[in-house]
């Protein structure tokens, strides 16, 4: 493998016919989308319903090769899908469903539509909107949560959220550190070795860690494992980079290893998390003895409980599901309810969510959405499209988030809709602008599956 050569940014793009007007606006509101959600004072409804129709317009009035992409006929499936499910509800269940098939629920996964049309493949709009968005979740302490005092409660011991779900809030500051260790080289080692950058990385990538360790998300903390390994896979196996430097890499990485761990032990926050995963013990006891009646109502109890649920609904109806919040539906039991007597949610893993609310085709849909962009990222980077570093986080960032849907109802929540809208938005610019550049040249019927 040799490493790729990202083309001039001069090229065509596919977005070429878009007013400048509408691509201005575009922007900005890709921008609102992703921020907003993050910060304390919200307007995300009218900025999401606005960028949803003005990027409705742009994309499928001027995307020249991609208006029946994929993705597309994926999001025409979905709204075939909602409305099945809906309408067997009102003939099975006219108690249990709603006024309308709810169309927003699964849609909303669909916004990277838009964000790929402004960031047109282009590295630089991409490492510009990325560091954008982990800048954000950078200042969550502040924007959104109680600053300085909340981090300091943390370290103590206490559990930060800083404003939102601290499983979510982990997950985002893990996110943002797999960026960091992604796109090292690129921060402060090009065009050449930047002290004050690397000091700069240095302290970013400690503290978000340390922001991670206290949210004492253990879903963060496990899905950050595999997502780890991909990036360190794939930096030793298809990278171009001398021993020397794959040598420098590795021991670098041992050193964060070590700072963050004697830290941790430090600061108290290594006692915190074990505590934390050794209440789990006695519930990897009883699914080893297949004693599945006795598992406590723990956090990890529950997500089996929720699970043996969910598998029952999925069974019951498995083709078109109970419809929107069906986990309401299955779990409203008294054994299973939240510590104020509320009913949860959702069954807290997003592949069987969607299956039970919407059937197998629902959760056929999001499996067929992670695949898709998986294969076409690939396909970019071997054509020359996108960087390695771009490649490795972007394959690294979707194994991260892949294993943390298995623990959490991501893609039902609207921090976890919006990692899923940036991942899928960077990689599907790339894949529509490969797609434009395949028609061009002449192969675009080789390419139209894409």
């Amino acid at each position: 493998m040799v490493d790729r050569v990202v083309p001039a940014e001069t090229q065509s793009e596919f977005t070429d016919r878009f007013p400048r007007w509408s691509f201005v606006s575009l922007s900005v509101l890709s921008v609102l989308f992703t921020v907003l959600p993050l910060v304390e004072v919200r307007l995300p409804n009218a900025v999401e319903v606005l960028f949803a129709l003005l990027g409705l317009y742009a994309f499928f009035r001027f995307a020249r090769g991609v208006r029946w992409s994929a993705p597309v006929r994926l999001m025409v499936a979905a709204v075939i899908v909602l409305n099945l499910s809906w309408g067997f509800m009102l003939i099975d269940h006219p108690g249990l469903a709603r006024s309308g098939p709810s169309l927003e629920d699964f849609l909303d996964k669909f916004m990277f539509l838009f964000i790929a049309c402004v960031l047109v493949g282009s590295e630089k709009k991409v490492i510009g909107y990325l560091a954008i968005f982990g800048v954000s979740i950078a200042l969550m302490p502040w924007l959104s949560g109680n600053g300085f005092s909340e981090i300091a409660s943390g370290l103590d011991g206490a559990r930060a959220s800083f404003g939102i779900n601290p499983i979510r809030t982990g997950l985002l500051f893990g996110g943002v550190c797999i960026g960091l260790l992604c796109f090292w080289q690129r921060i402060f080692l090009k065009p050449s070795f930047s002290v004050w950058r690397f000091v700069v990385w240095s302290i970013l990538l400690c503290f978000c860690a340390t922001m991670l360790l206290i949210t004492q998300s253990r879903t963060a903390m496990v899905a950050i494992i595999p997502g780890l390994l991909t990036s360190v896979v794939l930096g030793a196996v298809l990278s171009t980079f001398s021993f020397r430097t794959k040598a420098i890499s590795a021991a670098a990485g041992c050193v964060f290893l070590v700072i963050v761990v004697a830290g941790s032990v430090f600061t108290g926050l290594a006692e915190v998390v074990e505590q934390r995963f050794n209440k789990e013990s006695v519930v990897v006891e009883r699914i080893i003895e297949g004693d599945f009646e006795s598992v406590p109502t723990t956090s990890w109890g529950l997500r089996v409980h929720f699970v043996v649920e969910a598998g029952r609904g999925i069974l019951e109806r498995p083709l078109t599901g109970w419809g929107y919040r069906a986990g309401e539906i299955v779990l409203n039991q008294d054994g299973l309810r939240q510590a104020d007597g509320g009913v949860f949610s959702q069954v807290h893993n997003s592949y069987l969510e969607a299956a039970l609310r919407y059937g197998v085709g629902g959760a056929l849909i999001v499996l067929l959405l992670f695949a898709w962009a998986t294969l076409e990222t690939v396909r970019c980077w071997k054509q020359g499209l996108m960087s390695f570093d771009v490649f490795v986080f972007l394959m690294s960032a979707t194994a991260y988030f892949m294993v943390a849907n298995l623990f959490d109802g991501l893609l039902f929540q609207t921090e976890g809709v919006l990692m899923f809208n940036v991942l899928m938005g960077v990689a599907a610019s790339f894949i529509f602008q490969r797609r434009w550049q395949a028609s061009l040249d002449g192969v675009g019927d080789v390419n139209a599956r894409s």
